[in-house]
């Protein structure tokens, strides 16, 4: 008596699509997914992405329907791009690339990794033109961590000789003349997470002049010298 077992997976038609194994994604933040197919068989069929590791695995966005955070870009011969926003952890799990054929669809199995990552050293970028009327105008200084699970929370300080004082819960600083009390001012951002908080460098402030409608001054920082603001 024979017994005859048939298994049924997601084996790729042989090199017809293949994508990485594994792949890692930070927590709010966005991922990217490569799936490499043979252009000159697949390039006019439709790629989708699919939930799961089988030919049972739900589809759920397709090149000519994104759904809500996940969309399937396909303008390069060879390469879908599967990106998906804003990841969560319940976006962990097993996916699968696939391209629809008449026959048996070549599929690939992925699995999505989400982890917890601290934030970098936030950057220091101007906004505005730094050499501008103090009487009508201001600097705008905006900090960013590149790196860093997100949500990312910002504060903007002041140095003080007691203690900092915070000043935006932001993350941009405007510098205006008329705010400024002292010759000397220092400020400072700090960007945290869940998993810890970094500060800038120290943004220095030197007053030149402090009336209202003539007074210019000078904005400086570790690696950045800016033009003065009259």
């Amino acid at each position: 008596m024979w017994t005859l077992i048939l298994f049924i997976c997601s084996i790729p038609v042989s090199g017809a699509l293949w994508a990485e194994k594994n792949a890692m994604g930070i927590l709010g933040r966005a991922i990217t997914i490569s799936c490499h197919y043979e252009a000159r068989r697949y390039q006019p069929s439709m790629k989708y992405w699919c939930h799961g590791w089988t030919r049972q695995c739900k589809v759920i966005a397709t090149t000519n329907w994104p759904n809500g955070r996940i969309s399937i870009n396909n303008k390069t011969q060879g390469i879908f791009l599967v990106t998906i926003t804003n990841l969560q952890w319940g976006d962990a799990g097993w996916y699968s690339c696939g391209i629809e054929t008449p026959g048996l669809d070549p599929m690939f199995n992925v699995k999505l990794n989400i982890s917890d990552e601290a934030v970098s050293v936030p950057g220091l970028q101007y906004l505005s033109q730094t050499n501008v009327s103090c009487s009508g105008g201001s600097v705008t200084v905006s900090c960013e961590s590149a790196q860093g699970s997100l949500p990312i929370h910002y504060t903007w300080s002041e140095k003080m000789p007691s203690q900092d004082s915070k000043i935006s819960y932001t993350n941009k600083l405007d510098l205006h003349c008329q705010s400024f009390t002292q010759r000397h001012h220092q400020y400072y951002c700090t960007a945290s997470n869940t998993q810890g908080t970094k500060s800038s460098e120290i943004v220095h402030v030197s007053v030149n002049k402090v009336r209202e409608k003539n007074c210019s001054y000078r904005i400086q920082t570790n690696s950045i010298i800016t033009l003065p603001g009259m």
